[in-house]
C-alpha cells in the first residue's frame, strides 16, 4: 500500500510539473513572440525619440542664437539712432552757423561795398569826382547851403567832357542850379570858389543890366542866367577821396 501512494504521489507531481513547464513553455514563447513583434518597434520609438530630442536641442540653440541675433541688432539699431540723433543735432548747429557765417558774409560784403564805393550813395561818379542831382528846389544860396551838408560845393565845371557829362545826366525838363554867379551886372563871373570863370568852356547868354546877383542854371542842354532868388534844383559836386565816402 505504502509503495502504490508513492507511485500515485510521484505521477501526480509529473503531471503538474509538465503542466507548468507547458505554461512557462507558452509564457516563454509568448514572451518571445511579443519581444520579436515589439522590439523592431521600440527601437525605432528610441530613434525618434532621440531624433525629438536632437531636434528640440537643435531648435532651442537656434531660437537661443536667433534670440542673441535680435538683441545685438536691437543694441546696434539702439547705438545707430543714438549716433543718428547726435549726428541730427550736429547739423541743425553746422546749419545756423552756416546761416550765420552766411548773413555775416553778406553784412560784411555790404559794408565793404559801401565803404569801397568812390562815391555816397544815390551819387553819380565822373572820373575822380562824385555829383548829386537835388530832387529839392531852393535858391542859390539855399542850394549852396545844401551841398555844404553833404561836404560838397555846387557843381564848378572844369572841362568840356565834364560839361558834356552834366548835359547829358541833367534831365531836359528840370532846371539845376550850379556854382557861378556874379554880384551885379556888368560884374565878372565867378564860381562859388571866387576862382574865374573862363569863357573857352561856354558862353553865359545876358541877363538884364539888374544890380541884384545872377547865378546860372542848367535846363534842356543849356545855360540860363537868372535871378538867384529862383527856385531850382541843383547840382552838388565832390571829390572821391575816402575822407568823402561816408556822407550821404
Amino acid at each position: 500500500m505504502a509503495e502504490e501512494v508513492t507511485y500515485a504521489d510521484l505521477k501526480f507531481m509529473t503531471v503538474e510539473q509538465v503542466k507548468k513547464q507547458e505554461f512557462q513553455k507558452g509564457k516563454s514563447k509568448a514572451s518571445s513572440l511579443i519581444s520579436y513583434h515589439w522590439r523592431p518597434a521600440a527601437v525605432t520609438l528610441g530613434i525618434f525619440c532621440l531624433g525629438l530630442l536632437g531636434a528640440a536641442v537643435t531648435l532651442s540653440f537656434k531660437v537661443m542664437q536667433a534670440s542673441h541675433t535680435v538683441s545685438s541688432q536691437n543694441e546696434n539699431l539702439t547705438a545707430q539712432k543714438e549716433i543718428l540723433e547726435t549726428l541730427l543735432k550736429k547739423l541743425n548747429v553746422l546749419q545756423a552757423q552756416n546761416l550765420n557765417l552766411s548773413e555775416t558774409l553778406q553784412q560784411l560784403s555790404n559794408d565793404r561795398g559801401h565803404r569801397c564805393s568812390p562815391c555816397p550813395e544815390r551819387w553819380q561818379q565822373r572820373g575822380d569826382n562824385c555829383y548829386f542831382f537835388s530832387a529839392k528846389w531852393n535858391t542859390w544860396e539855399e542850394s549852396r547851403a545844401l551841398c555844404t551838408t553833404f561836404n560838397s560845393r555846387l557843381l564848378k565845371i572844369q572841362s568840356k567832357d565834364e560839361l558834356e557829362f552834366i548835359l547829358e545826366s541833367a534831365q531836359a525838363y528840370n532846371s539845376f542850379w550850379i556854382g557861378l554867379v556874379r554880384s551885379r551886372a556888368g560884374g565878372p563871373w565867378l564860381w562859388e570858389d571866387n576862382s574865374t570863370f573862363s569863357t573857352d568852356l561856354f558862353n553865359i547868354p545876358e541877363a538884364g543890366s539888374s544890380n541884384y546877383p545872377i547865378c546860372v542854371s542848367i535846363q534842356g542842354g543849356n545855360l540860363i542866367a537868372s535871378d538867384c532868388s529862383g527856385y531850382r534844383f541843383c547840382i552838388c559836386e565832390k571829390g572821391t577821396d575816402s575822407a568823402n565816402l561816408d556822407h550821404q
